[in-house]
Parts: structure tokens; C-alpha cells; sequence
């Protein structure tokens, strides 16, 4: 079954309504943000693709209300400009700055860049679209962790979680480092100077999964270009002995730098003297840095889904890849999920992402195709904003979408295509 109450990610009412109507369902209520009390972060969009900012949006706000939140996120795309202005497209003129310009300044101004960038492009190779893109996330499970239990009391790798006050505490110069035997560890080490190479990466990946599974088993390792982390839990060599913390990460870094070094013919020091670790006190700690660690590179904006990054390894890993070949190679995907559900599912697994527990339960994707008009002859309409009146509607390229009327331009429209995507998928679930 669908989410009977869904967050809208915006506090404008206009488009809470616009949405509302578009997507309306019985059983379904919509919510703006505005009609939710207190306040709420605006996250970061980081995210090199509408896809991975829509997805930024639907995680932050549906973690802070606690209710399933639909997001999207949209722009233009100008072949002839390779794609541009992209995910910056309401800030164009400034490269993706906000520079403080009210809403018809910045408008003008990324008009101009456009049609600026575009002179001497003929008509036929000025193609563009609008695209949006929509993703609809759960809220987090269990007290922040994303995974949805089965009928066992462990999670799947079955990690172990501080008890007790037995502790050993080793100190150095800079930092504590808190020990207990074969219980489980986040770990973060950073680079020295400057980033790893794609080279060095694979290099501090292999160190890292060097000891798995005889000496620590590694549920989830993710190198970044200046830092790495690590969730593992030490493997008992004897009776009550385990591979201290202290040599498994000498082991790890000392083996990674005399490699990374050799690569390069140098000497030196790769990585800092120090590193931060932390024992994981319960099952809702361990998924919520599964879950960390996982979407570094998404956040980063270095890949668009956590398998598709290269440089992750451990048994999380394994474990949802061999899944992903289960259900016919769907490679977006997120940690620490019972059988590796899909991020951005396919039509026919999204009915089912409730179910499973999944944190992306649908994603759809419009688009609004035509191109833009020669300087002179656009921008022409008063019914759009940004850069509708510079936009010629195909097939026939006559009219630009701000000459639209509202409904027409509703049922054209990028948002209007993948708003009707998502409906489909919302019935599925209805019908599921």
C-alpha cells in the first residue's frame, strides 16, 4: 500500500496545490512543508544530477518529519552546451552561486548567459529540454536506522555491539582510542595532503580489504579521495584474542603507503599519524553508519548510486551486489537493506519498496522537449518565469511555454510527466 500522508518538499503553497492535483489519489493526503509544525534544514544539493539532488531533498526532509516526503528537482538542458546549465540552472549566470539577485534579476541574467552562449548556433542544434525529477523517500526506520528488520533480532552480518564496561584505553599524543575485543568499529583515516589518484584509491582499497575475512570481517570500507572509513569487526584468532586496533590499522596504512609510493618511485608520508574510531554501542548505531558511509561518494556527487562507485568493498557490498544480479542487474542501490533493495527502483520493483523497507521508494522521471529560440525572437510570454520565454515548444517550435495557459503548460510539462510517472507507481502500490 502506498503512504497515506506524503510531504511535499517545499513550503510554497502554489506548488503544494499544483502537485496536489496532479498526483491526487484516494487514501493520499499531500502536506507542504509549511503545513507541518516547526522548521526544517534546507540540505545541501550537492548532487551532480537532478536524480541525486532530488534524492538529497526526499532523505533530509523525510528524516526531519518523519513521514514519507516526495522531492523533485528540475532544469534545462541545451545540447549544444553539452548539457548545460544543468543541475545550476536557476543559477546559471553566476556557475551555481547564489549571489543574492532576486528571482526576475537572476532570470534575465541566466537568460542572457544562454542566449549569449548559444549566438551563431543554428536553430536545429539549439534542442533543449526541461527535465525534472522526482524521487519519493521513507523515513528512517527504528530510530534513525534505514533498514527494515526481519523476523531476527540481528542484522543481517550480525556485528557486536558494546556491553559492559570492560574497556581498554589506549592513548597516544592527539587521541584516545577506546578497544574491546571483537566488537565492532567505525574507523575514519585521513590523507595527508592533497587526494588519491584513482591508482591510489584501488591501492588503499586493497590494504583495507587485505584481512577479510581472516583477521576482521569487513562489512563496509568506501576510500574517498582524501579520507576512508571502515566498519569491521575483529575476528577471534584464539580463545578470548583478537587482532588489537592499534596493529590492524599500522597494518592497513603502512602497507597502503609503501605501495602508494612505490607507484610513484617516492618516500614519504601518505596518510595522518592518527585515526578516529568508535565502537558501535547497538544495532541502530551500526545501520546508521552503514548508511553513512555507503552514501559518502552519492553525497560527494562521485557517483549516482553507492555500487556504482568503484572504490567500496566489504560484505555489504558483496551481499547487495549479488542481489542486484537476482533481480536482472538494477545496480542503484543503498546500504544495509534486507536482499540490497533497489535506490532508484524500475517501474515493476517500486509496488514493492514499502514492503522491503526501503528508503527511495519511487522515482520518475519528465521531461518538456522543444529548444531555444535566436536572440531577437525570443524571450516572447508573460505566463513563465526562468527561461519559458525563451523556450520554443516542439514539434511545430512556434509558441515559447511562457505563451502557455496554466493547465496547458501543466499537462505539457516536464513536472506534469513525471508527476504522472509517479502516480503510476502510487497506484501500484494502491493496487499491490
Amino acid at each position: 500500500m502506498p503512504p497515506d500522508r506524503i510531504v511535499i518538499a517545499t513550503g510554497n503553497p502554489h506548488k503544494v496545490e499544483e502537485l496536489r492535483a496532479m498526483l491526487a489519489l484516494p487514501g493520499v493526503g499531500f502536506l507542504g512543508l509549511g503545513d507541518l509544525p516547526g522548521a526544517f534544514a534546507e540540505p545541501a544539493e550537492t548532487g551532480a544530477t537532478f536524480l541525486a539532488n532530488a534524492t538529497i531533498k526526499a532523505l533530509s526532509y523525510a528524516a526531519q518529519t518523519g513521514l514519507p516526503c516526495l522531492a523533485d528537482d528540475s532544469g534545462l538542458e541545451v545540447d549544444a552546451l553539452g548539457g548545460a546549465p544543468g543541475v545550476i540552472s536557476s543559477h546559471y549566470s553566476t556557475d551555481g552561486v547564489e549571489a543574492g539577485m532576486g528571482r526576475a534579476e537572476r532570470d534575465a541574467a541566466n537568460n542572457a548567459r544562454l542566449l549569449r552562449e548559444l549566438a551563431g548556433v543554428p536553430p536545429e542544434q539549439r534542442t533543449a529540454r526541461f527535465v525534472c525529477q522526482m524521487v519519493l523517500a521513507a523515513p528512517p526506520l527504528r530510530g534513525g536506522a534505514l533498514w527494515a528488520p526481519s523476523s531476527s533480532t540481528e542484522p543481517p552480518l550480525s556485528p557486536r555491539f558494546l556491553t559492559g564496561p570492560d574497556l581498554t584505553i589506549r592513548h597516544t599524543d592527539l587521541l584516545p582510542h577506546w578497544e574491546k575485543g571483537g566488537h565492532t568499529y567505525f574507523i575514519t583515516f585521513c590523507l595527508e595532503n592533497g587526494t588519491l589518484t584513482e591508482a591510489e584509491r584501488a591501492i588503499a582499497l586493497d590494504a583495507c580489504l587485505h584481512w577479510h575475512p581472516e583477521r576482521i570481517r569487513l562489512h563496509l570500507v568506501v576510500v574517498m579521495p582524501d579520507h576512508v572509513h571502515m566498519l569491521f569487526t575483529p575476528v577471534e584468532v584464539c580463545a578470548g584474542r583478537w587482532p588489537s586496533l592499534p596493529w590492524l590499522m599500522q597494518s592497513i596504512k603502512s602497507f597502503s603507503s609503501r605501495e602508494i609510493n612505490r607507484l610513484h618511485g617516492r618516500s614519504g608520508k601518505v596518510w595522518q599519524d592518527e585515526y578516529r574510531d568508535e565502537i558501535i554501542r547497538d544495532r541502530e548505531e551500526y545501520f546508521a553508519k552503514l548508511e553513512y558511509t555507503g552514501l559518502n561518494p552519492v553525497r560527494a556527487g562521485l557517483a549516482e548510486d553507492w555500487l556504482a562507485y568503484r572504490w567500496m568493498g566489504g560484505e555489504e557490498v558483496e551481499r547487495a551486489r549479488e542481489a542486484a544480479g537476482r533481480l536482472g542487474g538494477i545496480g542503484e542501490r543503498r546500504p544495509g537493506r534486507r536482499g540490497g533493495g533497489p535506490e532508484c527502483p524500475a517501474p515493476e520493483e517500486a509496488d514493492r519498496g514499502i514492503e522491503r523497507g526501503e528508503s527511495i521508494l519511487a522515482t520518475s522521471r519528465g521531461t518538456f522537449e522543444g529548444r531555444i529560440g535566436l536572440a531577437g525572437e525570443v524571450p516572447r510570454g508573460e505566463n513563465g518565469f526562468g527561461y519559458d520565454p525563451l523556450f520554443l515548444i516542439a514539434p511545430k517550435f512556434v509558441r515559447t511555454s511562457a505563451e502557455l495557459g496554466a493547465g496547458e503548460k501543466n499537462r505539457l510539462s516536464h513536472r506534469g510527466a513525471a508527476a504522472a510517472l509517479m502516480l503510476e507507481q502510487l497506484r501500484r502500490m494502491s493496487a499491490g
